[in-house]
């Protein structure tokens, strides 16, 4: 059974958006097709060249390009999004180079799709990379929460090694941690960062 409430949070995760594009037609269409509501911006360019300028500064949860590119195809340039940033990737391409390019590109994650576009295909590629991104995002949140407790983890140890060189059991410098940390209302990681700069 599908979890609604995951769902409703993922509807209203906030995207920023960078379209890159020489023609005004491909930008008005995504424009029109990507929801307002769950965008936060969409920053329109017209080359890779200005689209790189602008992704020095800033990161993107998603970059639309329309292919070809005022500065060439636009391959090298999603091959540099995809090892320098943590963004999803929909590229448009013309017909002709479809097939080599999508089967080219498949294994980075980068969904390809064929020109002219159809609004159905960008509008689901587009809502599809959004998953993608909130799933990766996820994943992220939970190796900094497992990270944290692991640095939570070998910081209680040391000090409880400290303890121990102190003339404490295992056991007592175990209890004298939990203890501090309920009487104080701090966390294990608080008391053992004390115990380690005593």
């Amino acid at each position: 059974m599908r979890d609604k409430s995951n769902a409703k949070g993922r509807m209203n995760s906030q995207y920023s958006v960078m379209i890159v594009s020489s023609s005004e037609q491909f930008n008005t269409v995504v424009k029109k097709l990507l929801p307002g509501g769950r965008f936060s911006s969409i920053e329109i360019k017209k080359s890779a060249s200005s689209a790189r300028r602008e992704l020095l500064t800033r990161s993107f949860d998603l970059i639309i390009i329309n292919a070809p590119l005022t500065d060439g195809l636009g391959v090298d340039f999603v091959m540099d999004i995809y090892e320098k940033k943590n963004t999803r990737i929909l590229f448009a391409v013309p017909i002709e180079v479809f097939k080599e390019i999508s089967s080219r590109l498949v294994d980075y994650g980068v969904i390809t799709i064929r020109k002219p576009v159809k609004e159905i295909d960008l509008e689901l590629s587009a809502r599809l990379l959004c998953a993608v991104q909130d799933a990766i995002k996820k994943a992220n949140r939970e190796v900094a929460k497992l990270e944290d407790k692991l640095q939570e983890q070998r910081l209680v140890s040391r000090a409880k090694l400290i303890l121990i060189q102190r003339g404490m059991s295992e056991t007592e410098a175990h209890e004298y941690i939990i203890r501090e940390a309920m009487d104080r209302g701090l966390t294990k990681k608080a008391v053992a960062e004390e115990v380690i700069d005593e």
